[in-house]
């Protein structure tokens, strides 16, 4: 089900579908989000849940237990499970939605997983929650932006975060444990983000101004057209390093909160 909230000419479109992915957001006539390709991950903006990016040999591993976690994209089990299942619908009006999502029988620990977007004439805001109602497990959540590069007017984008380091991967491009001095782009690579902070500009045209509550971005740009600005809560593999249980007494939030300039 196709979803509009919006506030004066500031819209967003989500399908609640598909994970309750916003597939188009449109600031005046300028529509931003891109599109790579078909695949339910590689284009719109999505949340990832109950875990985001790569997780090393498609498992989790949690108190010398194993867990799988069926391959979704590729070769990997990436991003978690919400882009590919629908979502029930809560709490609908004109300017937001709340999206409602359960964890599969590979999670060992059924965990509820809210979603809200909210929106205004000057900014939206993204926000999620993974809970549990008994036992405990380690989670993490994110959300996976694809912007174009050039809109209908304006200069090509450019963009910046916060970061104090960036994680190190290793040479099969799993994240690990540990960080690096700040290398020269492009990059497919996660970075260290204490302030939650960063803006995208395209300059003559636009600039949104993001502030979190997350201290991890992974910053996608090898490709001309399109390019991805990711706010999660840890790096890719995280959870298998765990920074987050959850559990009846420790919900996983997060949020961040996108404003819009026009220039």
């Amino acid at each position: 089900m196709l979803i509009e909230i919006a506030s004066g000419n500031h819209r967003l479109i989500i399908d609640s579908n598909s994970g309750g992915k916003a597939t188009q957001w449109f600031i005046g006539d300028l529509q931003i989000l891109g599109e790579k390709g078909e695949h339910p991950l590689l284009g719109g903006w999505y949340l990832m849940a109950p875990w985001a990016g790569r997780i090393k040999d498609n498992k989790i591993i949690y108190k010398s237990k194993e867990y799988p976690q069926e391959i979704n994209f590729e070769t990997f089990a990436i991003h978690g499970t919400v882009a590919f299942t629908a979502g029930k619908v809560l709490n609908q009006s004109d300017t937001s939605v709340e999206i409602f999502h359960e964890t599969n029988d590979s999670w060992p620990v059924k965990m509820k997983i809210l979603q809200k977007w909210m929106i205004t004439k000057n900014y939206v805001s993204s926000s999620a929650k993974i809970s549990c109602d008994e036992g405990e497990f380690p989670a993490e959540l994110g959300w996976h932006p694809w912007f174009k590069r050039h809109l209908d007017r304006g200069q090509r984008a450019k963009f910046a975060i916060e970061a104090i380091s960036q994680y190190v991967k290793d040479e099969n491009f799993f994240t690990l444990n540990e960080s690096k001095p700040i290398s020269i782009p492009p990059f497919d690579d996660a970075f260290h983000v204490p302030t939650g902070k960063g803006f995208i500009e395209w300059p003559n045209a636009l600039r949104i101004n993001f502030t979190s509550n997350v201290d991890t971005f992974v910053i996608y740009d090898e490709l001309e057209d399109l390019f991805c600005v990711e706010p999660q809560t840890g790096p890719p593999d995280a959870i298998n390093h765990p920074k987050h249980l959850v559990s009846p007494q420790n919900p996983l939030e997060a949020s961040v909160k996108w404003e819009v300039i026009s220039l």
